[in-house]
């Protein structure tokens, strides 16, 4: 987090949602910057074994039934990635929460002396 909270104390609702947007927006970048290579690898991975598949079934080195069962096996290999997508997203989803929550806490208690989520600021 690039914000300093142990003074921040925005004027106005336009400030505060300022800072709240600037850092979920790099909490974003990270996020996809951390995620995005290990997605797209998956998909890579899942989308060329498919294209093996169809091209093994269309020159005969399988059969219907063969490719059917692998196609099967595809699809669970995709659902697990989306699967690990959801996870992760939601993982961010709170991360988000947390972060603007902090963000919006420091600001009431930088300007009233009054912590109102201690669990966010563990100092105070």
């Amino acid at each position: 987090m690039s914000l300093d909270l142990s003074d921040f104390n925005p004027a106005t609702a336009k400030d505060l949602a300022d800072a709240i947007t600037g850092e979920i927006s790099q909490m974003g970048k990270k996020w996809w910057e951390t995620n995005s290579h290990d997605v797209e690898g998956y998909v890579r991975s899942l989308s060329e074994a498919s294209v093996q598949t169809a091209t093994a079934l269309a020159s005969g080195r399988i059969k219907k039934d063969q490719a059917k069962m692998i196609m099967e096996m595809q699809k669970v290999a995709y659902q697990n990635t989306l699967h690990f997508t959801k996870f992760m997203t939601m993982a961010l989803a709170q991360n988000v929460l947390d972060e603007t929550l902090r963000i919006v806490g420091a600001a009431i208690m930088n300007k009233t002396g009054l912590n109102l989520w201690p669990s966010l600021h563990p100092s105070t």
